[in-house]
């Protein structure tokens, strides 16, 4: 670990940092901004990366990607166009000494590759004021600047959760902190239930703008909005930080340090790797009898009785499927996300789905 202008780096991007500046053209270059992608898990942040991306592409805007998660593999990096520069940040969240990583990685995203707009999507265990902070110490370096906050809230996800404190905290913190709100799965609710969603939403959170989408699917108006930042409207994270701690700006480095500690070490992943294929009634009636405490799963699964591999995606007992092209080569494997389950009883399902498989060839 490595203190550098007061910022501290791992050995790695210490190292790259250090080879850039040598190599650091002096030359006036235009301030990148940079959007920050929040959202509790399986609220739909990924979809809503992807339609900025699609938006990007309509514009001629270079983009480069950051993802963070919680486990020790990422899939969804597979779903992205591989043209687009992207840096994958695993097994833990961006927040702590991942901060200072972040901030690295985001000097040479911006030095390397001179995109005009980089993203970031946080695992849904982040707080974003984080995030944040990452920003804000990379832009000591580069010409970078935090443009916005934005925040994917799933609809339905706020009536079920039934976590512990701790897990609500982190759904309102991602809440309180965004300039710019996204309520998902419109559809999924009753007209009756959005309005209460809305309601609990904007107690939380009155100054975002606010849009009610379906699939992640925002419209192409909001997309341009999102894109089109201004240097001059850049955010401050006393700005950010004002909305989580009661509006003084001023949180406590004792109150920050205990949430980098605690905000969500109560929240685990569990990664198993298929050793044959499944039957895919079979691992989808699996999915949906899993624990209430497992929030999220997601991975690139083979059936036996389907043409296709597929990348799944599942979320509050929603579940998605999305055939994967021949051409892709990642392994299969499944993550589960969830607050204080059982390994033992997840790996037990997937180990009675292949012995079943199993008997079934035999």
């Amino acid at each position: 670990m490595c203190l550098r202008n007061g910022i501290r780096y791992t050995g790695k991007v210490q190292r790259r940092l250090a080879e850039e500046d040598g190599e650091k053209m002096e030359e006036q270059v235009t301030p990148v901004p940079v959007v920050v992608l929040a959202g509790f898990l399986g609220s739909g942040k990924t979809s809503l990366l992807t339609r900025l991306l699609d938006g990007c592409r309509e514009a001629g805007i270079k983009p480069a990607v950051v993802l963070n998660e919680l486990g020790d593999l990422h899939l969804e990096g597979a779903r992205f166009d591989s043209g687009v520069p992207l840096k994958e940040m695993l097994n833990g969240c961006i927040c702590c000494t991942m901060k200072g990583d972040l901030a690295g990685e985001l000097v040479l995203l911006a030095r390397r590759e001179r995109p005009g707009v980089i993203l970031i999507e946080a695992t849904g265990a982040a707080n974003p004021l984080e995030l944040v902070e990452g920003v804000m110490d990379a832009a000591l370096h580069e010409s970078l600047y935090l443009s916005a906050v934005v925040t994917v809230v799933d609809g339905p996800g706020v009536l079920r959760l039934k976590g512990s404190r701790r897990t609500m905290k982190l759904m309102e913190d991602g809440i309180r902190c965004a300039t710019k709100l996204v309520l998902n799965k419109a559809d999924l609710l009753h007209p009756e239930e959005l309005v209460e969603v809305q309601q609990r939403i904007r107690e939380l959170n009155s100054h975002a703008s606010l849009v009610t989408v379906r699939h992640g699917r925002a419209e192409a108006e909001w997309i341009e909005g999102v894109l089109s930042a201004d240097p001059g409207a850049a955010l401050r994270p006393e700005e950010v930080a004002a909305r989580t701690d009661g509006g003084t700006g001023d949180a406590s480095a004792a109150r920050k340090e205990e949430s980098h500690a605690h905000a969500h070490e109560h929240l685990m992943a569990v990664t198993y790797y298929p050793q044959r294929p499944y039957d895919s009634m079979d691992f989808e009636s699996m999915l949906q009898t899993l624990p209430d405490n497992v929030y999220r799963a997601k991975g690139i699964v083979t059936f036996a009785d389907t043409a296709s591999r597929y990348h799944f995606q599942f979320a509050y007992r929603e579940t998605d499927f999305i055939p994967l092209s021949p051409a892709e080569s990642m392994r299969d494997a499944i993550v589960f996300i969830g607050e204080h389950f059982s390994r033992g009883e997840v790996l037990e399902r997937l180990a009675v789905l292949e012995a079943g498989h199993t008997d079934q060839a035999e």
